[in-house]
């Protein structure tokens, strides 16, 4: 007998977690199509020359094989599962150039594979959650706005609320370590951006032989978020006498100035110099989302600006800007700090009993009428089973509702509607079910 076992760091759920799981994929979807991105998919498997074609780190890419191949097939190992979901959309975009209307506005929420270290709260099955905007000419400010105005949305809907958006224009901190005459920049972005995953970024630092000073002003830079107001950095930066930082400083200062009009609450934003996103096609503004008081599990929203990633396929730029919430890494933060209540087992909000076999036509006809009306219904399996039985088995799954209909009451067309929240008990009329239910049951 083959033993029970999932694949180690492939997550599933029970129906509970499940429910929350669907809950959220519904409420981001909401929003990202209030802000106009269209629903699109990509194969889960892709060449392994598309993968490659940009940021990729082979020992994290999962290939596939048929079971049994043979002759030329036997060692064919061109075909790969997505580590993300951003490079397909680069292929897409260049497969499909002609036939798309610019801007292109995607939304994207699958699963997507890759190899981590076994670690908490990193999986190597999970979901992201993508919106993109690509241009084929020069992409506004306004889309890293759009973006992040729509990913703030998704979260503030989910309502957990405690979580900060942290924003940068990466050029700033590009600026910042020229002027320190860093020479290896490149490295040392690297290295700033383990800067809450270490416990001190200052051996790393030293390996690169930077000197002393320059280590505390990377140290002093890197914490101006923690010690100054988003305005407070902006104006910093803005009295520095250096008409190229001003204009990135613009930059800035336009993506946060109109987040705020299009009604983002500013205590959810922070300009934050230090973040850069450690991909190295990212360019321009990036940002990283934590939720308080749980930082060191990591980042749970991201996004960033590419200038052309669709370079390996096609001779035509694209901009581009993408934001993304990673679903499972965010179910599983929320959950480790208590701030998802996994209550109800199933989707039912009414179990129609199943008391008498001779009664099930009258049944049926309740829980098609319920069904009707978009209301999930379900009838118990066993006509046998004791009442006790039944609503214990309601009582299990959290179903709120139960209908009970004794054999008296199918002459008077008539039935029981037993709230087991709040233990209460009303008979209603089988042609009041439409006007009346509605207001009890949703």
């Amino acid at each position: 007998m083959i033993k029970p076992k999932a694949i180690s760091w492939f997550y599933e759920n029970l129906p509970d977690a499940q429910i929350i799981e669907d809950k959220f994929k519904e409420i981001i979807s909401k929003n990202y199509s209030l802000s106009g991105f269209t629903p699109l998919d990509t194969p889960n498997i892709e060449r392994v020359e598309t993968l490659t074609s940009k940021w990729a780190d082979d020992n994290e890419i999962y290939g596939i094989k048929r079971l049994k191949a043979e002759g030329e097939e036997k060692n064919d190992f061109e075909l790969w599962l997505r580590f993300d979901l951003t490079v397909p959309l680069a292929r897409y975009v260049a497969q499909y150039e002609w036939e798309l209307d610019f801007p292109f506005k995607r939304q994207h929420i699958a699963k997507v594979y890759r190899w981590e270290r076994p670690q908490k709260w990193r999986y190597r099955e999970f979901y992201q959650a993508d919106v993109d905007i690509i241009w084929n000419a020069k992409l506004s400010l306004f889309a890293d706005v759009e973006i992040l105005s729509t990913i703030y949305n998704s979260l503030k809907e989910l309502n957990f609320w405690d979580f900060v958006i942290n924003i940068n224009n990466k050029k700033l901190l590009v600026w910042f370590l020229e002027s320190l005459e860093v020479d290896e920049i490149v490295k040392t972005i690297s290295i700033i951006d383990k800067k809450d995953k270490v416990k001190s970024i200052v051996p790393m630092l030293e390996e690169l032989w930077l000197k002393e000073e320059q280590i505390s002003e990377i140290l002093t830079y890197i914490n101006l978020s923690e010690v100054r107001t988003s305005r407070e950095i902006l104006e910093y930066f803005s009295d520095i006498n250096n008409e190229t930082l001003i204009e990135w400083v613009k930059e800035l200062k336009y993506v946060y100035e109109n987040l705020v009009n299009l009604w983002v609450d500013d205590r959810f934003l922070k300009i934050n110099p230090s973040i850069s996103r450690g991909l190295n096609y990212y360019t321009w503004t990036v940002f990283e989302t934590f939720i308080l008081w749980a930082e060191e599990l990591g980042s749970i929203s991201s996004w960033g600006r590419y200038e052309n990633l669709t370079s390996n396929f096609s001779k035509n730029s694209y901009p581009w800007v993408w934001g993304s919430i990673g679903l499972s890494r965010l179910l599983s933060v929320l959950n480790n700090i208590w701030k998802i209540e996994l209550w109800a087992k199933t989707v039912s909000k009414v179990l129609v009993l199943n008391m008498w076999e001779e009664n099930l036509t009258s049944n049926l006809q309740i829980v098609k009428t319920l069904r009707n009306l978009w209301i999930n219904t379900e009838i118990y399996l066993d006509s046998d089973a004791k009442i006790q039985k039944q609503i214990k088995y309601a009582d299990n799954k959290k179903i709120p509702f139960v209908i009970i209909q004794w054999q008296d009451e199918i002459k008077e067309w008539v039935f029981q509607l037993k709230n087991l929240l709040k233990w209460e008990q009303k008979e209603l009329k089988i042609k009041d079910i439409e006007k009346k239910i509605l207001g009890i049951l949703l």
